[in-house]
């Protein structure tokens, strides 16, 4: 953890006076002691969280040396997550998925080829009223 529990205490009394001091002039001085020994507990508790969590992003904890690493007896205790290198036979793959499974490149963009093409700019009346025919009944 960061720093010691001297910054929780000192965090928690700036707390207790700072809620002192504002609750003083408006209640009596049994419920301002009390609020501010709330304060300092909350935020001496507060502090506590931050030093934890600030802790836990400055150190990470420490990978295993060839020392932690175990025997044939303790076979199963460690679970090593790295995946091997698949760089080859994923390109190997993709050329032949380029090659469209056959051993023959594709040769260049071969754009599609539709069988039937319709033309708004002079538009067959019959098309026009089988389309509108078709929408109608749907």
């Amino acid at each position: 953890m960061v720093g010691s529990w001297r910054l929780n205490v000192g965090f928690g009394a700036f707390g207790a006076i700072l809620t002192f001091m504002f609750s003083l002039s408006n209640n009596p001085i049994g419920t301002t002691l009390i609020r501010s020994l709330y304060a300092f507990l909350v935020f001496a508790a507060l502090a506590f969280v931050v030093r934890l969590v600030l802790g836990q992003l400055l150190n990470p904890a420490k990978k295993p040396d060839a020392a932690d690493l175990p025997t044939d007896n303790e076979r199963g205790a460690v679970l090593d997550v790295t995946t091997p290198d698949e760089g080859d036979s994923l390109s190997e793959m993709m050329k032949e998925q380029w090659a469209d499974g056959k051993g023959e490149a594709i040769k260049g963009f071969q754009p599609l080829q539709p069988t039937r093409l319709v033309s708004l700019d002079n538009p067959n009346p019959e098309e026009v009223v089988q389309a509108i025919r078709r929408l109608t009944d749907e």
